[in-house]
């Protein structure tokens, strides 16, 4: 049994969640652990409420945002082979479908991290979500969010050059819909992680917060795992830099994981002067990998400062300490 803190954003205000690349036509389909732990840290270096930024990002762990509709909450997919059963449909008919799936609600997500093979109605599959008997009967997936570009154009400020035209992805999020992270924070640290979500949550997060992008509405709550008896594998719930030390135990033929690269600008920079410098380059285990150990894991921040010749430059921290739940599957 372990306990958590659940952060809910709800009442979202249009977000563009950046690539790291200049593509504003497309947004990040998914808000990374290591991007909210890094404006968590942005904020307090801004306002001073965090001293030690190092010390601090290294204090907690936090999942990435999976989404939420209404009572509904929703847990990414676990890597490799999905132990369902569809019982109104033929195998080779909702293999298919499985393979689509991203998301599945909370409560038949943790019945499948006890071992258990989850039987559900074709009906239950719902684009890339699987969600409770009778849930969305009149949808075809819940509507959490819908995609609307426009049309923007970007202005010279001397003017020396020709306004140019571009594309603009915002996500609307529903009024019953939003986003939740997990995390592990406990007492003060708990505490201040809360009171800067509530910055966040008034000042945005993603790309155009100056015109009111990513605000939203900070409320919280206990979350009990339960860990099951006999678990036997861990999945992640955010993103995970091992250690080295660490590899050598994850590292077996029955993990089933995915690699994500990070790195982006330094756009939260303190300094406007460093925003357009790009961050190095690390990669990271991406949310939903299972692997074959119920190993403690720890992961590590890592320093991705670009090789900048200017005393002013300071340290970029990332994240890449994961959540992890552990998890019982037939091997």
């Amino acid at each position: 049994m372990a306990d958590y803190t659940i952060i809910k954003m709800s009442h979202l205000s249009p977000v563009h969640i950046g690539t790291g690349h200049e593509n504003y036509d497309m947004a990040a389909s998914e808000l990374h652990s290591d991007t909210i732990s890094s404006a968590l840290a942005a904020i307090g270096a801004n306002t001073g409420l965090c001293d030690d930024i190092k010390a601090f990002i290294s204090s907690f762990a936090i999942s990435s945002a999976f989404p939420y509709y209404d009572k509904y909450f929703f847990m990414p997919r676990m890597q490799g082979r999905l132990n369902i059963t569809v019982t109104d449909a033929e195998e080779h008919e909702y293999r298919k479908q499985l393979k689509k799936v991203r998301y599945i609600e909370q409560s038949l997500w943790l019945e499948m991290a006890t071992g258990n093979n989850l039987k559900i109605k074709k009906s239950q599959i719902k684009g890339s979500f699987i969600v409770p008997d009778g849930a969305f009967a009149d949808e075809e997936k819940p509507l959490i969010f819908k995609s609307q570009i426009s049309q923007r154009v970007s202005v010279s400020r001397d003017g020396s050059k020709d306004a140019e035209p571009f594309f603009f992805d915002w996500h609307y999020y529903a009024d019953n819909a939003g986003l939740y992270c997990i995390t592990d924070a406990k007492g003060d640290t708990l505490n201040k992680v809360k009171e800067l979500f509530t910055i966040l949550g008034e000042t945005g997060i993603g790309t155009d917060k100056s015109v009111g992008g990513g605000m939203f509405n900070v409320d919280t709550f206990q979350f009990t795992y339960n860990e099951p008896s006999e678990a036997n594998k861990s999945v992640l719930l955010s993103l995970y830099i091992p250690t080295q030390d660490e590899l050598a135990e994850i590292m077996n033929n029955g993990s089933t994981y995915s690699l994500i690269q990070r790195g982006g600008y330094m756009a939260g920079s303190t300094n406007s002067q460093f925003r357009h410098l790009r961050k190095k380059m690390v990669y990271a285990f991406s949310t939903g990998s299972v692997f074959e150990t119920t190993y403690n894991f720890e992961g590590k921040v890592v320093d991705l400062q670009p090789d900048w010749n200017d005393n002013a430059m300071h340290p970029v921290y990332r994240s890449g300490k994961p959540i992890v739940f552990k998890i019982k599957q037939k091997l």
